[in-house]
């Protein structure tokens, strides 16, 4: 499946926006907060790629890794062995929308967040910031990310429903908490009543972080 693309309304984008859905979705899934987002911001260019492989889990969908038999003990590796991809992804867009990289936001939904996530955790690349919706580390982070420097740390934004039953909110808690620990540059927002889905209260959240990374 295509990406589904938001071009910038000015001649060089100020920034770029990468959205990466959740398992079973695809980008149609986040195109409703794409469109009010390139809307709120017109020199972003928004790119909503879709997963690696067909879901399992839906056959309309995708996924960037597998579901079927994850463990907390698999998901790590699970996770790494499509990190190269996803990596690469990133820096191919950020080339083909000609933004550097420390211009780039990543915005991720539950897989699409530990995605996003576990790349902070490994990359020596640093990008303007990243949020994080509903999601979770595949294993939390133990040292400060070599793209974070201390002198100018990676801002990190996370916002979980209190009433996900899908990953529970004490995973975003808990990540806020080690990020903060490690000496990264990170906001947790809850939402009351929330359950695992991407709410229009989030929206201020998420435009007004953009606004001060970009």
């Amino acid at each position: 499946m295509p990406s589904i693309r938001f071009e910038s309304r000015t001649a060089t984008p100020a920034a770029l926006l990468l959205m990466f859905h959740g398992v079973g979705a695809s980008p149609d899934s986040l195109q409703p907060l794409g469109e009010y987002l390139h809307q709120y911001h017109p020199g972003l260019e928004i790119r909503i790629p879709a997963g690696f492989s067909p879901s399992t889990i839906s056959p309309a969908g995708f996924q960037w890794f597998d579901l079927i038999g994850v463990t907390e003990e698999n998901r790590p590796a699970r996770v790494q062995q499509v990190m190269p991809a996803f990596a690469q992804l990133i820096r191919d867009e950020a080339t083909s929308a000609g933004v550097p990289l420390d211009k780039v936001v990543l915005l991720g939904f539950s897989q699409g967040t530990i995605m996003s996530l576990e790349w902070l955790k490994q990359s020596n690349d640093a990008v303007a910031g990243i949020i994080g919706i509903a999601g979770r580390f595949a294993g939390l982070p133990q040292q400060t990310p070599a793209c974070s420097a201390p002198d100018n740390p990676l801002p990190v934004c996370l916002i979980h429903g209190e009433a996900d039953q899908v990953i529970s909110v004490t995973q975003s808690q808990q990540s806020q908490q080690h990020l903060s620990e490690l000496g990264i540059n990170s906001e947790l927002h809850l939402l009351p009543n929330t359950p695992h889905t991407i709410t229009q209260n989030m929206y201020p959240l998420i435009t007004d972080f953009i606004q001060k990374v970009i």
